[in-house]
């Protein structure tokens, strides 16, 4: 398959994993707020509505394509609670956009069916947006993983707790993990650096079919010996359990009190009366009135509701870039880099927001514009491996040497690799401060001569040649 094929599927894949957390998400709301809705799916065409109508406007200006985004979505926004909600009145009649605008009003007391589509049919156009301007890559797709794995977390979580039962959170889940799984195999697939196309591609290979096997084999034979009488067993062996830690706990809060000296008797003081608490002729006063206090407080749930999704994706970065430390050092293991997809789109968004109200960024200087080719990323990343190969070797690269420097010390480490060293770090620095992108035939080139020099085994007694303090990060260069 072609590359621009392989891009829309994984395009595809992406949108499979937003639309199953979203129809996920919408599933519960709708029978906590309605008892079930038939307008899910619906709903989640303005998901697809999005990605398509801003694929068709990617050419125009920002201005511009924001003002036709937002027009698109009130004029779909409209139709669908026309024929959703007002379905048996005319087109030409006022009163059915009086009364779709006074129920989405009432979003503020509570939430109902007008109001849920209209947040929710905003944040779907929305993300479709983001899905028409991404670049879909290895990192991306890990990170939307990371960030669904929370999400059906707290969707399960909310199914327990509101006894919904909802049918759709299996399918949609087992959905949410094919496609997930399918994007990171192909992505990585297509870098051309994965273990199908290494050298150990058999035993791995096996050790994945092994892997299979055990799980299933695993799988049946819990699904035959855990059986209902045995699962009451060990649900009685616990409690029995509970109960025996409970008693020896109380014994011992029972020793340790008995040691304590009774409090002698004494007569208690009159206790003091109460001042007589005059009740006020008027209301105090009151800066807000009622439902503004009721718009305050929706904010103040937006704002929570943001704060806790934001200390899930930290937490699961945080925890993905500890098991990067945690391996980076083993040998032959290669780690990929996770960017912050979230995070990049997040920033990106509020500065094209900043400049469309006219405003100027105030982080200019911290701001990337500028995204990386895929080619020139991928010959980025080989040169950071060269680093960190050379630097577990012994052989370190210095903060304050060039890229060129650096190479001189690599010929006379190892002067059998002279030629592989030299074609490495040359285009490296053509993509690192150029705009040239390298072709297929030298990307090819450069996988050959990575590869021979993985394979080079250095002698014990080569020369060093790095000073203490030698750190190996792609800083200067």
């Amino acid at each position: 398959m072609k590359r621009a094929g392989m891009g829309l599927l994984l395009v595809a894949t992406v949108a499979g994993m937003e639309v199953c957390w979203f129809g996920a998400g919408l599933d519960l709301l709708s029978q906590k707020v309605t008892g079930g809705s038939r307008s899910l799916l619906f709903l989640l065409g303005f998901y697809l509505l999005g990605f398509l109508f801003h694929r068709a406007v990617r050419r125009l200006v920002w201005n511009r394509a924001l003002a036709a985004g937002c027009l698109g979505w009130a004029a779909a926004l409209l139709l669908f609670g026309k024929k959703q909600f007002f379905g048996g009145m005319g087109w030409a009649d006022a009163e059915w956009l009086r009364a779709f605008g006074a129920a989405i009003g009432q979003g503020f007391y509570s939430l109902n069916p007008e109001s849920l589509a209209l947040i929710s049919s905003a944040v779907l156009w929305g993300f479709g947006w983001r899905l028409a301007w991404a670049k879909i890559h290895f990192s991306t797709l890990v990170t939307e993983f990371q960030f669904g794995l929370a999400l059906w977390l707290i969707f399960f979580l909310m199914d327990s707790l509101w006894g919904t039962n909802s049918a759709s959170l299996i399918p949609l889940t087992l959905a949410f993990f094919l496609a997930a799984l399918s994007g990171i195999a192909i992505s990585h697939a297509l870098e051309r650096e994965s273990w199908l196309t290494g050298p150990v591609r058999n035993g791995w290979l096996g050790f994945l079919f092994f892997s299979i096997a055990l799980i299933l084999g695993a799988g049946w034979l819990i699904s035959r010996v855990m059986n209902p009488p045995l699962v009451e067993i060990l649900i009685s062996f616990l409690a029995q359990l509970g109960q025996w830690l409970l008693g020896i706990l109380r014994e011992i809060f029972l020793f340790l009190a008995s040691l304590f000296p009774l409090p002698k008797a004494a007569d208690l003081p009159s206790p003091t009366p109460l001042p007589q608490m005059k009740r006020p002729d008027e209301f105090p006063f009151q800066l807000f009135s009622d439902r503004v206090r009721e718009v305050i407080r929706f904010i103040w749930a937006m704002m929570w509701a943001f704060l806790v999704l934001l200390a899930l994706w930290r937490l699961s970065s945080q925890f993905l870039d500890w098991l990067r430390r945690k391996w980076g050092g083993v040998q032959g293991l290669e780690v990929e880099s996770l960017p912050g997809a979230f995070r990049e789109d997040l920033l990106n968004f509020l500065k094209r927001l900043f400049l469309a109200l006219g405003f100027k960024w105030p982080f200019r200087k911290q701001m990337k514009t500028e995204s990386l080719l895929p080619e020139a990323e991928l010959v980025r990343k080989m040169y950071r491996q060269l680093l960190a190969w050379a630097a577990s070797r012994g052989q370190a690269r210095n903060l304050a040497q060039t890229p060129y420097e650096y190479l001189k010390g690599l010929i006379a480490w190892v002067p059998e690799n002279e030629e592989d060293f030299t074609f490495i770090t040359e285009k490296y620095v053509c993509t690192r401060y150029s705009l040239a992108a390298p072709t297929e035939r030298e990307m090819e080139e450069l996988r050959r001569r990575w590869e021979r020099v993985r394979q080079t085994r250095v002698k014990r007694g080569a020369k060093k040649m790095m000073k203490p303090g030698a750190a190996t990060l792609e800083s200067k260069g």
